[in-house]
């Protein structure tokens, strides 16, 4: 499978519909057209048109698998007839681009509604699409894709076919998904339902008839980035030419409308808009927001859709927000929110701070990666100040550090720390993060006037991992508040996320993934730039007359920077207080020590705003603890707030108008759903929707140095040759009998795709090196069956050689 065959599909797509635009189509040619599924070569096409270029906006395609079925509705069919011997086809151009073909559909009218909610945006877009790429009667399979900014999380779609034919998603134990047998499309060059991909959403739409009007609302997710004392939201919104009429003014097929809610009693100061936006209501906390009239049509920009409003003020600023039960919810308590917004540093003296640099350079970081990780490095030097002192460890199977002790930010060390980076900064080797993170601590140890950090940046996951969070946490409860923060950066789909925000938490620091090469950068400087200015340390709440106490997320409590906003949010029983007590360390080693009342604000669904914030850190701690009465509350959470997680899954099913009703009803009821008796076709109607989940990492791929780069540059997901059966389950408590290896080939001396793996049962856990013997037994796996090797964990080497010498 090409792995670039999804932009591959788009270009096709776009040359054909601009050949029915201009009757190109119907050019005749000789010989039937090529049907072939393997990506060719693609005319040039210039400007929006270019091959490659990723959806700007909410988009629906035509899956065009066969030529036979494209056309005008009401066109006549293509007509065959002899000639001189040769059969002679009208209605084909000589140059078909290779299929499938994601052609654009045509778009009658957009709405956009941002509703942003404290530091949360609720975004629905709703749309009108029309089928009309097929010739009459014609069926095909249509394709939703969504870009999103910033990891948004999708939680609803419902897409109206017409004729009473409703095509929607709901979220459902993932156990019940494989109840129900749903699978993703085969087809994983237009939709792989593997990989998770935050940045662009997709939902194939099966037999869709040619004319059909397709009527689509979306709810999504995403948090809102803070920068330069705004919280912000963008939404991607450049709509292609080709899929607007002609001679249509974009401002009257597009509306958007917006509202603000801060949570806090003051006037809210909105940041800039691209488009003309119109007020329709203001008071304290909240303003609401439309597009403009005609008047306003000849300024209209096609541009992304970007919303703002200013936290920064002259002080620390706390507010408390709660919440009763929420009706037709599963789950009886309340919901509070507590928001402590900082000052413009302007107005401050902040900590100095006292930081080491941790920065895997192992060989999957080859390339680009490495480029970026090392260049948003350089920058976090930069953002130094002369007083703060600093340490950087580059870490692979060893570890390399670029001096002995802390060291003070001066302009001639950090002048020496950039050479010693660019020098140093070069992949090759396996991953041990357990060892660099103790090193760490050791350089940390003797630091007494400032607050200690720890920046990690890796793109692996290690079989030591649960280890790893014990020993950080027992090194960070001796410590109490001289504990060093720690932050942590994912790279990839190997590395292990809900690790990462684990050692995040227990750290109370931040935690941040890139899933896109081009996002590692600017991902990565913008963590460093919200950590640069630490403002109120060792916080903690009081709260009285809670006889059942609460839960708090995040928990231990994380500090508030200037470039950071500290927002917590928890479920308590009964009735909560009229005020609670927040107590924190301010730069000059004084007690801030405030009593926040509490007030109530139904415009703001507590519950809703922060689901995702408690489903990642229930999910985390349900990994790190194996608790399973964590998974279920996930479960509980996820399913209620139609956000997939790890131990559900989003499926796509027919049904009609009149049964999901039902269907929601019974669910807001607290029954045990049967989806299949509410679908069209049952269990055959029901499909898997991939791509939401990130899952726990990959060991192997680890260990194999598998290039990160071949996933992060593939909006497919494949792993560039791989078949996903090697990574069935990080090679512990697997029957390794079932797993494919014949990928493998002769790489590693003989023809490993004739090895019987089937002894080898799931003994990866206590594996050592090795090689194959010429007989093609991998003598590393017979080692399994006779040694043992504490902490190892990993799938022996000369397999991993083979994965790593692939993704080269």
């Amino acid at each position: 499978m090409d792995p670039m065959s999804f932009t591959t599909s788009l270009a096709a797509g776009q040359i054909l519909a601009q050949q029915l635009k201009t009757g190109g189509v119907h050019t005749p040619a000789f010989g039937p057209p090529k049907h072939s599924t393997i990506p060719g070569k693609i005319p040039e096409l210039k400007g929006e048109m270019a091959a490659g270029s990723l959806p700007t906006c909410p988009m629906i395609y035509a899956i065009i698998a066969d030529m036979a079925i494209v056309g005008i509705p009401n066109a006549p069919p293509p007509q065959w007839r002899e000639d001189a011997g040769q059969q002679q086809q009208f209605g084909y151009r000589h140059d078909v681009p290779p299929l499938p073909a994601l052609v654009p559909l045509s778009l009658t009218d957009l709405s956009l509604k941002v509703e942003c909610q404290i530091s949360t945006a609720f975004v629905t877009v709703q749309g009108t699409w029309v089928l009309d790429c097929l010739r009459s009667g014609a069926i095909c399979d249509c394709l939703l894709a969504v870009p999103m900014d910033h990891q948004g999380t999708v939680a609803g779609v419902e897409i109206d076919l017409g004729n009473s034919r409703l095509y929607t998603t709901i979220v459902v134990p993932r156990d019940e998904a494989a109840s129900y047998g749903a699978k993703g499309s085969p087809m994983t060059n237009v939709d792989d339902p593997g990989t998770y991909n935050p940045d662009l959403f997709r939902l194939r739409v099966p037999q869709v008839v040619s004319g059909t009007r397709l009527s689509l609302k979306i709810t999504w997710f995403q948090a809102m980035l803070f920068s330069d004392g705004l919280y912000a939201v963008r939404v991607p919104l450049i709509l292609p030419d080709y899929v607007v009429p002609l001679e249509t003014e974009l401002a009257s097929i597009v509306k958007l409308t917006c509202s603000i809610n801060t949570g806090t009693p003051h006037p809210v100061v909105v940041g800039q808009f691209n488009n003309t936006m119109k007020e329709t209501l203001r008071e304290d906390g909240r303003v609401s927001l439309v597009s403009g009239g005609k008047d306003t049509w000849g300024d209209w920009k096609n541009s992304d859709f970007i919303a703002s409003y200013q936290v920064w003020s002259d002080k620390i600023l706390p507010n408390l927000l709660v919440q009763g039960p929420t009706l037709g919810e599963s789950d009886p308590r309340g919901t509070f929110c507590l928001s402590i917004a900082p000052p413009d540093p302007k107005h401050v003296k902040a900590f100095k701070r006292a930081v080491v640099f941790l920065l895997d350079r192992s060989g999957s970081m080859y390339g680009k990666p490495m480029e970026d990780a090392c260049q948003a490095l350089l920058f976090g030097l930069s953002s130094l100040q002369p007083e703060d002192s600093f340490n950087i460890i580059v870490f692979d199977h060893a570890q390399l550090t670029f001096s002995s002790q802390l060291v003070y930010a001066t302009a001639p060390i950090l002048g020496r720390a950039r050479e010693w980076v660019t020098t140093n900064c070069e992949a090759r080797g396996g991953t041990d993060i357990l060892a660099p993170l103790q090193a760490a601590f050791q350089l940390l140890r003797m630091n007494l006037d400032a607050v200690p950090y720890i920046f990690l940046i890796t793109d692996g996951a290690v079989a030591d991992e649960h280890k790893i969070c014990r020993l950080i946490q027992a090194a960070v409860t001796s410590r109490g508040g001289k504990a060093p923060r720690i932050s942590t950066f994912g790279i990839g789909h190997y590395c292990n996320y809900y690790f990462l925000k684990m050692l995040a938490v227990i750290g109370r620091g931040m935690s941040d993934a890139a899933f896109v090469s081009g996002r590692i950068r600017e991902q990565i400087e913008r963590m460093l730039v919200a950590a640069s200015t630490p403002l109120l340390t060792n916080i903690t709440l009081s709260i009285m007359d809670l006889p059942s106490g609460c839960e708090v997320y995040p928990f231990p409590i994380p500090d508030l920077f200037c470039g950071n906003p500290l927002v917590l949010s928890g479920r308590f029983h009964g009735k909560f207080p009229r005020s609670i007590k927040v107590v924190g360390m301010l730069p000059d080693q004084t007690v801030w020590d405030v009593e926040v009342f509490s007030s109530e604000s139904p415009g703001v669904p507590l519950s809703k705003v922060f689901a995702k914030q408690q489903l990642d850190l229930l999910t985390a701690q349900a990994w790190l603890y194996d608790d399973k009465h964590m998974q279920e509350q996930a479960v509980n959470l996820s399913i209620m707030s139609g956000i997939p997680c790890e131990y559900t899954s989003m499926i796509g099913f027919e049904t009609t108008r009149e049964k999901f009703s039902r269907l929601l009803h019974e669910r807001m009821q607290g029954k045990k759903m049967n989806v299949p008796k509410f679908t069209v076709g049952k269990l055959a109607g029901i499909a898997l929707v991939g791509g939401l989940a990130i899952g726990f990492g990959s060991v192997a791929a680890t260990a194999g140095n598998a290039l990160i780069g071949d996933v992060l540059g593939n909006i497919v997901g494949d792993f560039g040759g791989i078949p996903d059966s090697v990574f069935c389950c990080d090679f512990s408590n697997c029957d390794c009998s079932n797993c494919d290896f014949s990928f493998l080939g002769d790489c590693c001396g003989c023809d490993c795709s004739n090895c019987d793996f089937s002894f080898v049962g799931d003994c990866f856990d206590n594996c050592r090196d090795g090689c194959c013997d010429p007989d093609g037994i991998c003598c590393a796996l017979v080692s399994c069956l006779f040694d043992s090797c504490d902490n190892m964990g990993d799938i022996c080497a000369c397999i991993l050689d083979c994965i790593g010498s692939l993704s080269n």
